[in-house]
């Protein structure tokens, strides 16, 4: 079981070129210069295999270290973010993810702080956004809540400031209450993101 949302972007992804809307979006913030409100959700799902988790020692205190989500359609899970803002809207997420946390051995509680790295990317993949997120995670064997303060970085030369709220349900596990037992899911959330940018 894991639980972890940083998301970590090589700078060299940085140096690849924007995509149409992104430049489009940066355009529209010149020219107006005031703050514009906007909302995004997004499901994300782990990417198998992506998860490195660290029991520290005689506690109940764990570190995941390393965790990617991921929007890609994969059957009913992922796909593209909906948005009002051009930047984001139809693009997908890679997320990373590194997260701190104590787990109550009898009652199963979950609780910690988590860092997040998240590239926005179009559909060739190249990287037209990146986020930085931070803030707690609070849950149970079942799932947890993320809820995080996330700012936008420099892309390419580019200043648009953005910053703002993300947050949402992350799930890995649901109670068979015919077999009286958890079954483990694909880990899947929906988030939803808010803030302002200009």
């Amino acid at each position: 079981m894991l639980i972890s949302c940083d998301m970590s972007m090589d700078s060299s992804a940085l140096s690849r070129s924007m995509s149409a809307s992104t430049e489009d979006a940066s355009r529209k913030v010149e020219k107006s210069g005031a703050p514009a409100s906007f909302t995004a959700t997004v499901n994300v799902y782990q990417q198998v295999g992506s998860v490195v988790t660290e029991h520290k020692g005689d506690s109940n205190h764990y570190k995941t270290v390393e965790e990617t989500l991921q929007s890609f359609a994969y059957g009913p899970y992922g796909g593209t973010i909906k948005s009002d803002w051009p930047l984001l809207n139809g693009k997908n997420v890679i997320m990373n993810n590194v997260t701190n946390y104590n787990l109550d051995p009898v009652s199963g509680a979950i609780s910690g702080s988590n860092h997040s790295v998240i590239q926005v990317v179009d559909e060739a993949k190249q990287v037209v956004a990146v986020l930085q997120a931070n803030g707690t995670i609070d849950g149970s064997l079942l799932g947890a809540e993320i809820s995080m303060n996330w700012t936008l970085k420099e892309v390419l030369g580019k200043k648009i400031n953005a910053r703002g709220k993300v947050g949402g349900l992350f799930t890995w596990a649901v109670f068979n209450d015919e077999t009286m037992s958890l079954e483990y899911i694909l880990p899947n959330g929906t988030f939803t993101l808010t803030g302002t940018y200009n």
